[in-house]
């Protein structure tokens, strides 16, 4: 069974999508400084799994979001990704 993945560059792109994560219980790669402290807890407390991108990515930039998918398909090997693109 694949576990949804939501790549996420802004905070639209986070507004928009987290309902759907937190109803699938997907799991979350995210630019830093998108999520503030009580976003942080939020997602802890409801056992959602989330990476903050080492890096911030400038949406739409197509070279980095392939290297972050490669990257997740390597350390995740069943994952429906979903990217943002602005």
């Amino acid at each position: 069974m694949s576990q949804t993945l939501y790549l996420i560059f802004t905070d639209e792109g986070y507004i928009e999508a987290k309902d759907a994560i937190f109803e699938d219980k997907a799991l979350l790669w995210i630019n830093p400084r998108i999520l503030d402290e009580t976003q942080i807890t939020e997602l802890s407390a409801s056992n959602i799994t989330f990476k903050i991108l080492d890096k911030w990515v400038k949406p739409g930039d197509e070279k980095a979001t392939l290297n972050i998918i490669k990257s997740i398909e390597q350390n995740i090997k069943k994952a429906d990704i979903l990217v943002e693109y602005r």
